[in-house]
């Protein structure tokens, strides 16, 4: 295991022209709006070629049962990746009950990979742990462009930078005592990196 935590963001030229974030943002959380696929328990994936194999089962799966896809909001901050149903709202109903409309909620220390799929770059997907019985759940979006698709995948890739940088500032501040609460603390984060065509890769 390295000395230095290093997250590794490979120069796609075609990714580089996606903008990034100040670290502020992924306080308050960044807002995107996609449409979700579907998700399925996954065998744990060991290739990018295993993880798209994955994306397009699901897809084919969820359109061979009818399953329309949800129209969400994908919010990513500093506590993790959020995915909150979108619904018209009555007039009359003033009320917003997130709970209700809450999809999914990941805390980023359980998030394994975020990638495209490099035949529709519309399509892009993130597989998430359980810490529970470790299994590892593959959730599906599509994007109305390739350029947003691209702009929420380096957003993930970069909140995982983000919490690594706060938690080697929690670790100075209290050197003397565990720096969050997370089982999966900075050292499980410390070997997470972001692989060419965007994939998050979390390595044992």
């Amino acid at each position: 295991m390295p000395g230095r935590n290093r997250y590794n963001l490979v120069d796609d030229v075609a990714d580089s022209r996606v903008p990034l974030h100040n670290e502020e943002a992924f306080q308050h959380g960044i807002h995107f709006q996609a449409k979700y696929v579907g998700s399925l328990d996954v065998p744990r994936p060991n290739s990018r070629m295993e993880i798209v194999a994955a994306m397009r089962r699901i897809r084919y799966e969820f359109k061979a049962k009818n399953i329309k896809k949800k129209k969400v909001s994908i919010v990513v901050s500093v506590d993790g990746v959020k995915v909150v149903q979108r619904k018209k709202q009555k007039r009359k109903e003033w009320t917003w009950d997130e709970s209700k409309m809450l999809v999914m909620h990941d805390p980023i220390y359980r998030i394994f990979y975020v990638s495209h799929d490099s035949q529709d770059l519309k399509i892009f997907s993130y597989i998430a742990r359980d810490g529970s019985n470790n299994s590892f759940r593959c959730n599906v979006f599509k994007s109305k462009k390739k350029t947003q698709a691209m702009r929420i995948v380096r957003t993930v890739g970069q909140a995982f930078e983000v919490c690594h940088k706060l938690s080697l500032q929690h670790a100075e501040q209290n050197a003397d005592g565990d720096p969050d609460g997370h089982p999966d603390g900075p050292a499980d984060r410390r070997e997470r990196q972001v692989h060419r065509g965007q994939q998050h890769h979390h390595p044992e």
